[in-house]
């Protein structure tokens, strides 16, 4: 069972019996299949993951009544959009590892990468449509679009090395805190919750989704591959300029600054010097300063929410991003 470190070591029965459901859901999807389909679904659906967003989904319809089915739907359904865009990612990034394991473009090929990508976004997206909730379908479509729009944007800006810090948070909120924002937004809906508890967990989950980026862009540069179990260096190395680097380049000279992005231009054989340089530097605290920053904006958009476990459970999960190493 792929149980998250950001999640409580003693969770009540109601969440052990939602993770039994979510994985069973996931191997019958996949057992439903043949050949090559379901080879390629059960190496990225099954046991694999920290399930987080299907957990804020879950967490949130509990502040309220809601059908447990339907929640279990939205939960799979945006698992599989996340579990989509990593797939797509790791072929932009050239990722050779992902969960501990070969990438599905290593595994079988990129073509076969793009095509599971694909259909597993057509599957969530046809997940929700049966709901009948259109409110939840726009909402997830509405975060798709913008994940694709912030993956775009981060892309064109490769090698342009004077971003500034509020176009790269952009791109987060986009990338990352878009799905985090809808996954809260959707539970909370599913649960009858009013319209300022919905935006308060949507805010809940825009926040975490961007600490949790900056925490990823963190372990990009001094996480162990062992530990993260996926490619590290691949922003680097693709002239991705993460808030590390834009933070040690806003803090050289000039003529320090004109070296350091030519270095970044062609990293290839300067990559431990470089990270050697940006963990001197003492960025990397001014990076997770943020990350407390923004994991307290996003404690303090619960506060509107009711007294329940749930809460509590939420500020944990919240708390535990900060130290996290994978």
């Amino acid at each position: 069972m792929p149980f998250s470190s950001l999640f409580v070591p003693s969770l009540d029965s109601g969440y052990l019996e939602f993770f039994k459901a979510l994985e069973k859901e996931f191997s019958s999807f996949s057992a439903s299949k043949d050949g090559f389909l379901r080879r390629l679904t059960e190496y990225i659906l099954i046991n694999s993951g920290k399930r987080l967003r299907p957990a804020l989904t879950f967490t949130a319809s509990r502040f309220g009544r809601a059908d447990g089915r339907e929640v279990l739907e939205a939960a799979t359904a945006v698992e599989m959009i996340h579990i989509s865009t990593l797939v797509h990612d790791d072929l932009v990034d050239e990722a050779v590892m992902r969960r501990r394991k070969p990438t599905v473009g290593v595994q079988f090929g990129d073509g076969a990468g793009v095509l599971l990508g694909d259909y597993l976004y057509a599957e969530a997206f046809r997940r929700l449509a049966a709901l009948g909730r259109p409110e939840i379908l726009r909402v997830f479509a509405d975060a798709t679009l913008a994940m694709c729009d912030g993956e775009i944007g981060q892309y064109e800006g490769r090698y342009k090395f004077d971003i500034l810090e509020k176009d790269y948070f952009s791109f987060l909120q986009r990338k990352t805190a878009s799905l985090m924002a809808a996954s809260a937004w959707a539970g909370g809906a599913l649960a009858g919750l009013p319209p300022e508890q919905l935006k308060a967990l949507e805010t809940f989950g825009e926040r975490i989704g961007v600490a949790f980026q900056v925490v990823d862009d963190i372990l990009d540069l001094e996480g162990d591959e062992a530990e993260t179990g996926k490619t590290l260096r691949t922003d680097l190395l693709h002239g991705k300029m993460t808030l590390p680097l834009i933070r040690y380049g806003r803090n050289l000279g000039s003529s320090e600054r004109t070296a350091f992005h030519k270095s970044l231009t062609n990293p290839n054989g300067q990559v431990p010097e470089i990270i050697k340089k940006v963990l001197e530097s003492g960025v990397m605290a001014e990076c997770r300063a943020d990350v407390a920053s923004l994991l307290a904006e996003a404690e303090r958009a619960l506060e509107s929410l009711p007294d329940h476990p749930s809460r509590k459970l939420l500020l944990d999960i919240s708390r535990r991003l900060i130290d996290r190493k994978s």
